[in-house]
């Protein structure tokens, strides 16, 4: 096994791989985005392209140069920008996505504090769930993000209410993507039965995968 196999660069990752964009995060998006939407650290503006489809007007910023002229070639309205200093006026963007994006950044709150001045509506956000690191390590487990490269920042619930109540008065924080502990080292026969199960909701589990944030801008 490669070591990059085992930890992932996300870099050049999104230039190499196709149909990245989480279904579970354009629904989320979906559900809870106003018509125009800024997708901060789009990568190749999958997202983008997607929210498009369904109506929305998505354009994206990416730090990284190779992925915005992706992300341009295949005719997603895209920048090259740094998250702390976006070249957009104010009230911009009824909504500003921050997927997978605040665990990577060396200032959140700088971030958050631009997101904010760009947004009309709301802020939505994910980042990699590491609320129950030490249960799982008991077990000899960890979870997969712990093995990507850039990854800064560790979010437990509680970590991301602090950062999210020095900006913003209002915001609701969920765990969601259940881990399905119970079907761990089983055949697919019988794993497949208890993810659906979970999925489902009839399982119940305590270790999830992300965190999903809605922030309402006040201003």
């Amino acid at each position: 096994m490669e070591y990059d196999e085992m930890f992932r660069d996300t870099n050049n990752y999104y230039l190499y791989t196709k149909r990245s964009a989480s279904k579970l995060l354009i629904n989320f998006a979906r559900k809870n985005a106003g018509k125009t939407i800024l997708d901060i650290g789009c990568a190749t503006g999958e997202y983008c392209h997607e929210l498009n489809k369904s109506g929305f007007s998505c354009v994206g910023v990416d730090i990284n140069p190779e992925y915005i002229k992706h992300a341009n070639e295949n005719g997603i309205e895209s920048y090259v920008m740094n998250a702390k200093n976006l070249g957009f006026p104010d009230n911009s963007f009824d909504t500003i996505l921050l997927f997978e994006v605040l665990e990577h950044v060396d200032d959140p709150s700088s971030v958050l504090d631009e997101a904010k001045r760009v947004a009309k509506k709301n802020i939505l956000i994910t980042v990699p769930n590491s609320t129950r690191f030490f249960e799982l390590k008991k077990m000899g487990l960890t979870y997969e993000h712990m093995l990507e490269k850039d990854h800064i920042n560790f979010f437990t619930v509680e970590d991301l209410e602090n950062l999210l109540s020095k900006n913003f008065n209002k915001f609701k924080i969920e765990e969601k993507e259940p881990i399905s502990l119970r079907a761990v080292n089983l055949p697919w026969v019988l794993k497949y039965p208890i993810i659906t199960l979970y999925k489902l909701k009839l399982i119940k589990s305590n270790v999830y995968n992300r965190l999903y944030a809605v922030i309402e801008v006040d201003k």
